[in-house]
């Protein structure tokens, strides 16, 4: 290997501008240390006294914390599980869900589809760098927005946008995974619709067509991975932020549990459970149910011995939709705490920023 200095300016140009990214730095490079280039100003780090590990255990005085919520929803019509999410849904923000229907043969299909992406030579990955894919409906990156960041986030990931209504959409995406992303997406869309109708049956109300195409008009799916960091206290895998959709779900890595979720001044481990898929609300759902339901801030860590895989299928409004609180939560009189807003605008306004927590819900947030 041929001496190479990893000064800020060598790794930006390594990692994004010759769209290697930071897989390919670990890769060719191998550094030992931490470049600066991702290291985290102190602000920005989750240090290991803000994390809550172990959610049984207490000190003198102090009461347990919450755990995520794990919930078999083997049997959708049990009014239980409708009582379980929407608790979940307006309190913590995230939940588990387990007997779904989807097999851990078909999970762990999928986890080998997406690390058979990344691990493709770097020249088949550039050709879905976003800005010039091949295709316009998938596209590569790192980071999170690295052309605005002051520092990296540790993780590339590609993005896959489901588009039905168009011919042959799905044609130029990678063939190592094309499959599974398409098979994923048929399995998670009628969970995630099951879900929203619970939610949307909680306010009472119901989900016509018009309403179905706010709540998930628009489906996405990322897959992330995340390489391993030679010093992860210092860096971040993907900073702290809320989801801008209406509802997430994500399939972890069944090992490494490296996602926390805001509980406070501090972060509430959300654990791999085998065969789970990880649920979030969205800040739109939080606007629709004018703060009803929660969407809570959430971190992923990097990890020193080990890569990471995940997939986050996103519900999401048509990219048209008007975005304001639904007429049913403020039938009673309650007093809207949101402005109306045109989805595509607030997208733009949370994708031309580095993560930035939940400013974007507090952009729209009226007086």
């Amino acid at each position: 290997m041929s001496p190479f200095v990893l000064t800020d300016v060598a790794v930006t140009d390594f990692v994004v501008n010759q769209r290697n990214g930071v897989k390919g730095l670990v890769d060719v490079m191998s550094p030992k240390t931490l470049p600066s280039r991702y290291i985290q100003l102190p602000e920005k780090r989750v240090t290991t006294e803000k994390l809550i590990v172990d959610n049984t255990k207490t000190g003198k005085g102090c009461l347990p914390s919450p755990a995520i919520p794990v919930i078999d929803v083997s049997d959708w019509e049990n009014p239980n599980v409708a009582e379980e999410i929407c608790e979940a849904a307006t309190t913590l923000g995230f939940f588990q869900i387990v007997n779904h229907g989807v097999s851990v043969d078909q999970l762990s299909d999928l986890r080998a589809a997406g690390r058979g992406f990344f691990g493709l030579p770097a020249e088949e990955k550039k050709r879905y760098w976003k800005g010039s894919s091949v295709s316009d409906t998938a596209w590569y990156m790192t980071s999170f927005n690295p052309y605005e960041e002051a520092k990296l986030e540790w993780r590339d990931f590609i993005k896959f946008e489901y588009r039905p209504n168009q011919v042959d959409s799905t044609a130029m995406w990678p063939t190592v995974c094309r499959d599974e992303v398409l098979n994923h997406s048929h399995r998670m869309k009628p969970i995630g619709k099951k879900i929203l109708e619970i939610l949307m049956n909680n306010l009472n109300a119901s989900m016509d067509h018009y309403l179905e195409q706010t709540l998930m008009g628009t489906l996405r799916m990322n897959l992330n991975f995340y390489p391993e960091c030679p010093d992860p206290k210092l860096a971040v895998g993907t900073g702290r932020h809320s989801d801008i959709n209406t509802l997430t779900l994500l399939l972890q890595d069944d090992i490494i549990g490296s996602l926390y979720a805001r509980y406070g001044d501090k972060w509430l481990h959300v654990p791999p459970v085998m065969g789970a898929i990880v649920v979030n609300i969205g800040d739109i759902l939080q606007i629709l149910s004018n703060d009803r339901y929660k969407s809570v801030e959430h971190v992923v860590m990097a990890n020193r011995f080990l890569s990471r895989i995940s997939f986050a299928f996103y519900c999401g409004p048509n990219n048209d939709s008007i975005v304001e609180p639904l007429p049913e939560v403020l039938e009673n009189g309650d007093k809207a705490l949101y402005k109306s807003t045109v989805y595509s605008d607030y997208m733009k306004y949370f994708f031309e920023r580095p993560h930035t927590g939940k400013k974007t819900i507090e952009w729209i947030k009226l007086p």
